[in-house]
């Protein structure tokens, strides 16, 4: 910035100054960030004015959709971040992954359908929800994940201290809702009945996704009512695509592997160091 001391004079701000000052106010980070770098590889390239703005302007939507990707990953509240490319889909060869990949598409998402995974623990269920979580976040649509247990928790807290209305509209709004782990804990009365007004309220107005250790006529276990029950899963089934996940547990399978490794390494014949020496 340059000032002139004269009597009467005015400040003669620089022109770079006025720029980065419009741009932040603007919201255009990365055209501030890059506008220099860019002129000058324009200026090697010989490319007019207009090609110099779309450089920035492409600089600019990559970045704040990066941002806004992870900003709806943040909000999502993730228990981890995983894809669909480090799922393991031999190991479950009950799993169908054409219905998968298309899921991935999240067109299903877009028309406000469903999602039931169902098999018993460590078959992959909470990866795949996890994955297809991450993919709407990528494709711009808002999510929130969590447990059964854990959002009928947090729905009684919300009602015992007034703020229930506020809580079922947030979940209202959210494009895809992932409720993963039902049957694993059985709810009380109450709380069956206040998980059921979130399903309720979501049919035919948003995605949900539910992932259950439990075959569908074993839910009633989990709810406690055989009417509450049917009418939830009246819901949840009218437009749904169910994944059905009935291979070994990969965890468990995983765990054996490497008992067997940790045998075969035991049972391995010593080497005999004087041997070793002649070896070498």
């Amino acid at each position: 910035m340059t000032t002139s001391h004269e009597p009467g004079s005015q400040t003669i701000v620089a022109p770079q100054v006025l720029l980065g000052n419009h741009l932040k106010a603007l919201k255009l980070p990365t055209f501030a960030r890059e506008y220099e770098k860019v002129a000058l590889e324009s200026a090697q390239d010989r490319a007019n004015y207009p090609r110099y703005l779309l450089r920035l302007c492409e600089l600019e939507r990559i970045d704040r959709e990066r941002r806004n990707v992870e900003r709806r990953i943040r909000l999502a509240r993730f228990t981890q971040v995983k894809s669909l490319d480090t799922f393991d889909f031999t190991a479950q060869p009950s799993l169908n992954k054409p219905l998968v990949l298309e899921l991935a598409r999240c067109e299903w998402i877009e028309k406000r359908q469903n999602c039931i995974a169902l098999g018993p623990s460590g078959t992959g269920k909470t990866h795949v929800a996890l994955a297809l979580g991450l993919a709407a976040c990528q494709k711009g649509f808002s999510v929130a994940f969590t447990t059964a247990a854990a959002l009928v928790h947090e729905l009684m807290e919300a009602r015992d201290e007034r703020r229930l209305r506020a809580l079922q509209k947030h979940l209202n709004t959210v494009k895809l809702l992932i409720v993963d782990e039902l049957g694993y804990v059985p709810f009380t009365a109450v709380g069956s009945e206040l998980l059921f007004e979130v399903f309720s309220q979501r049919y035919e107005r948003g995605a949900t996704l539910v992932t259950s250790n439990l075959p569908f006529d074993e839910w009633t276990s989990v709810f406690g009512s055989e009417r509450l029950t049917g009418a939830l899963l009246d819901r949840l089934t009218h437009h749904v695509h169910i994944l059905e996940m009935n291979g070994e547990s990969y965890r468990l399978a995983t765990a054996r592997k490497a008992q067997r490794r940790g045998r075969d390494l035991a049972d391995a014949p010593a080497i005999d160091k004087g041997d070793a020496d002649t070896k070498n």
